[in-house]
């Protein structure tokens, strides 16, 4: 007997000889195929043609998902194969967030494969030729691997492979650790440790760093209480917060709820925002950030002076910390003009009252010379790397 097994909530295995799909079936998703071959094919005049079989790294059946019409083809599995999912709202919302242009190219090209389908069909109007074996691989790897990532983050959560590393915070002056910034990371089951460049954007981009995110500030949260326990001093936990997130009708009532359920006090939350969030008018940024200072937490604004730097938003915003960016601290000693940019934001922040974390310190000659400044926390590979709750214990 043909099987289907449903490995996970993105990835199925089909036996040889299982139809995956057949022609004029309603399509509510593409494939793309892990291991084994695919073959498709279409009846014509009732007789029966191979169109294209396809191997690992393909995609198969995005025609239909995008356009909701039915499957122009049977999809049959001639080897015991294995596919990942890619749902039609997946595709939909790529196209939607497309530059006009290409949505508009992307149309010519639906309807002028659905018009060679229909030649296709019909010999006799000369279109037998016209269908190439890869009409429906139109999506290049590169896109495709992008795609079959987005898929897989979408069950990373329930799978527990995203985890919480965490970044001690430490006085300059002391050496005393102060507090954590919680950096999400994602070991892949078959990939390994995937970068945070490589997923993170992606998660903002379809909307998945809204339950990612909520996780992540439930979990530092939860840590947090188990952070302050081991520690003589209170201490603070860093989380960052993207502009999806604010946009978020409910992303104030989630703070309010995560704090009350653990206990922290509100002032040890820090949530950490970029000069992008600040400048996003759709995120209303003022308004989000009036109401989490309202719930007594502290915003911290992040890899200041890579951006806009706009010193009008030090001025609107209810800014707590500001963030030195690891770029100017690394250049420091080689470089007279970061030194000045370093020196700059510290004398600014001080004189508007803000506390200063400056970022990615790795010698002990930039600690020293950030102290001289009087700025008072920093972060870098000098103190720790981010590590696992366990090994952050042992560092208090």
């Amino acid at each position: 007997m043909k099987a289907t097994i449903e490995l996970d909530s993105v990835r199925r295995q089909f036996d040889r000889g299982t139809v995956i799909f057949e022609e004029r079936e309603a399509a509510s998703c593409a494939y793309v195929i892990e291991t084994g071959l695919v073959e498709i094919s279409t009846d014509v005049d009732d007789e029966r043609r191979v169109l294209a079989t396809m191997g690992p790294g393909q995609m198969f059946g995005e025609m239909a998902a995008l356009d909701g019409t039915e499957r122009s083809a049977t999809a049959t599995a001639i080897e015991d194969t294995e596919l990942t999912l890619i749902v039609s709202d997946q595709l939909r919302s790529r196209v939607e967030s497309a530059e006009p242009i290409l949505k508009l190219l992307l149309s010519v090209i639906l309807n002028r494969f659905r018009h060679e389908q229909k030649l296709f069909r019909h010999p006799g109007n000369g279109g037998c030729e016209s269908l190439r074996p890869d009409a429906e691989n139109v999506v290049s790897k590169g896109a495709i691997d992008k795609i079959k990532l987005e898929s897989d983050l979408r069950g990373a959560l329930e799978k527990r492979e995203l985890a919480l590393h965490y970044q001690p915070i430490v006085s300059l002056a002391s050496g005393n650790i102060v507090g954590f910034e919680a950096l999400l990371r994602w070991r892949h089951a078959e990939l390994g440790m995937i970068p945070p460049q490589s997923f993170i954007g992606l998660a903002e981009e379809t909307a998945l760093i809204v339950p990612i995110g909520r996780w992540v500030l439930e979990q530092a949260c939860r840590d947090l209480v188990r952070f302050q326990a081991h520690a003589r001093d209170g201490l603070s936990m860093s989380v960052n917060v993207s502009g999806r997130q604010f946009a978020e009708p409910a992303f104030i009532g989630e703070i309010a709820n995560v704090l009350t359920e653990t206990g922290i006090a509100p002032e040890t939350l820090k949530l950490e925002i970029t000069e992008s969030v600040l400048m996003d008018y759709r995120s209303a940024p003022l308004r989000w950030i009036e109401q989490c200072k309202r719930l007594g937490t502290q915003i911290a604004l992040d890899d200041f002076g890579t951006g806009f730097s706009s010193l009008s938003y030090l001025v609107r915003f209810p800014i707590d910390t500001l963030k030195i960016d690891r770029s100017f601290v690394a250049a420091m000693h080689d470089d007279s003009r970061s030194l000045k940019v370093v020196r700059m934001i510290n004398q600014l922040a001080h004189n508007m009252d803000f506390d200063v974390v400056a970022e990615g310190i790795e010698e002990p000659e930039q600690r020293t010379a950030l102290a001289r400044m009087g700025c008072e926390l920093g972060q870098g590979f000098l103190f720790s790397k981010a590590v696992h709750f366990d090994e952050a214990i042992e560092l208090l």
